[in-house]
């Protein structure tokens, strides 16, 4: 899971996300089933802040990797917007503890 860090998401709360995250994480106990890292900027400022959600994949950790900073449109990629510590929550213990994505708080369609 990535929490946008861009000036935008950063103004908008993307830290009280983190934070909400860090401590849901910690409190479901599920600091090794979910990697927390604070993503680049995705280009969805309006939508921020930002958070993006992707299976982990078996290849080596590229640290100009392109998913760090843009959707990558891979079937198990889920991007929320308008995030705030409430929802990070939710989508903690729906979408990482029951393997079931919040439909309703996902971001708008981008292409």
């Amino acid at each position: 899971m990535s929490v946008c860090r861009g000036p935008d998401c950063r103004r908008n709360g993307a830290e009280r996300v983190l934070v909400a995250a860090r401590e849901a994480l910690q409190g479901q106990g599920m600091e090794a089933k979910c990697v927390l890292a604070r993503g680049g900027c995705y280009g969805l400022c309006h939508l921020g802040p930002n958070v993006v959600v992707r299976e982990e994949r078996e290849r080596p950790r590229d640290v100009f990797a392109q998913e760090d900073f843009q959707l990558m449109g891979w079937p198990d990629e889920v991007h929320y917007g308008e995030m705030t510590a409430e929802k990070v929550t939710r989508v903690i213990a729906e979408h990482i503890g029951a393997d079931a994505p919040v439909q309703s708080l996902r971001g708008a369609r981008e292409d």
